[in-house]
């Protein structure tokens, strides 16, 4: 059995949907598309400077010859009801949550690499452009990575290893409708400002979790109901229709579900904070500021909500 098999007979037993294989060429167009993001958005470059080291897979280490690249699919959950519109499901399905079932699955894979002879660095690569580039995914007028069967609702790993593994080649069908504009009509913030291309300092889950406090009024009044992330170009998407599935129970959410609200996390305690939220959710800091900030990104979705409830009753 060749190598190439014996990665993709890995890749299936360790819990991946799709594991295709591409070459450690630097990634010229993701290169270039940082750049012009750079220019396009000056406010946010240091956001686009930051990803600049992914371009060349053999950068920090010469070694490398080929990327793996697999795809995980969690659109198999069954998310608790009543937080969907609050906090994204990739962070609810959150591969790296210990009580997730999935959170093995990298170290498993990387583990198996090593049994087969390769010499191994995980990471390290603009993980869509590889997939695209090895056509495991197409990308999306919302850029995002999408499968044929499971729509948006995966994420992308990869894999630089020493082996030279006969490289797949990029899908080359269209994915969107030339003149689909769900996913852009539906941005909240309108950060999604043409097709392929989002401002980062403007996405509603970067103004969640990673922009500096407090966040620009206008802004903020356009966030929504949203706590932790957003969905709200997924949800639209006519590619993810019927993609959901709620194939596999989550009991580390349903243990928690009743403290994740809008009205729960607009009231929690520092001890429901580090001990209940911040383990599931980790991208804001266990401190206090952290604390004050789930609670006012609660406050201000539950304000949207009670404006939305008071209109449908009007």
């Amino acid at each position: 059995m060749s190598l190439e098999s014996q990665i993709r007979d890995l890749a299936r037993s360790v819990g991946y949907a799709v594991c295709r294989f591409t070459t450690a060429a630097p990634f010229e167009d993701y290169r270039q598309a940082l750049e012009d993001r750079r220019r396009q958005f000056p406010e946010a470059a240091d956001l686009y400077a930051a990803m600049r080291g992914r371009v060349d897979p053999r950068g920090n280490a010469p070694w490398v010859r080929s990327i793996i690249v697999a795809v995980r699919d969690y659109g198999k959950y069954a998310l608790p009801a009543g937080l969907a519109g609050h906090i994204g499901r990739n962070y609810l399905a959150d591969r790296r949550i210990a009580a997730c079932p999935d959170s093995t699955m990298p170290k498993r894979m990387k583990e198996g690499l090593i049994a087969l002879g390769c010499r191994v660095k995980a990471g390290g690569v603009p993980c869509r452009a590889a997939a695209l580039r090895a056509g495991a995914v197409r990308i999306g007028r919302n850029g995002f990575a999408f499968t044929r069967e499971h729509g948006s609702w995966i994420n992308v790993e990869a894999w630089r290893v020493d082996a030279v593994l006969a490289p797949d080649e990029p899908d080359p069908e269209p994915l969107c409708p030339p003149d689909c504009r769900a996913c852009q009509d539906a941005c909240p913030t309108r950060a999604l400002i043409a097709p392929y291309v989002t401002r980062m300092d403007q996405c509603v889950a970067y103004l969640t979790y990673g922009a500096s406090e407090p966040v620009e009024a206008g802004l903020a009044a356009k966030m929504g109901g949203w706590v932790y992330g957003c969905d709200a170009c997924q949800d639209v998407c006519p590619l993810n229709a019927g993609r959901w599935r709620d194939e596999q129970q989550a009991p580390w959410l349903e243990a928690a579900a009743d403290r994740l609200t809008p009205e729960a996390l607009a009231g929690m305690d520092e001890s429901t904070y580090r001990n209940v939220v911040r383990p599931l959710f980790w991208y804001i800091p266990d401190t206090a500021e952290g604390l004050a900030r789930w609670q006012a990104n609660a406050r201000r979705a539950c304000g949207v909500c009670a404006v939305g409830v008071a209109e449908e009753r009007a």
